[in-house]
C-alpha cells in the first residue's frame, strides 16, 4: 500500500525551506491587504472623502426648475 521514496535530508531540507517562505511571503501580503481594507472601512466609516466639498445643496425637485426656453 504504502510507496517507498528515498530522498535526501539535504533535498527535504530544501522542499520544506521552500514552503515555509512561500507561506511567509503570503503572510505578509495577508497583512497588507488587511491593512488596507481596515483603512478603506475607516474612510467609509467616517463619512467619505476628506479633500471633497460636501454637497449640502439639495437638488431642485420638479416645479422649480426654469420655463422652457431660458437658457
Amino acid at each position: 500500500m504504502f510507496l517507498k521514496v528515498k530522498i535526501k535530508k539535504k533535498r527535504l531540507r530544501e522542499i520544506v525551506k521552500g514552503i515555509v517562505e512561500e507561506a511567509a511571503a503570503e503572510g505578509k501580503f495577508q497583512k497588507y491587504a488587511k491593512g488596507t481594507y481596515a483603512s478603506m472601512i475607516k474612510i467609509a466609516a467616517s463619512g467619505g472623502n476628506k479633500n471633497t466639498p460636501p454637497f449640502i445643496k439639495k437638488p431642485s425637485k420638479s416645479g422649480k426648475s426654469a420655463p422652457p426656453g431660458d437658457g
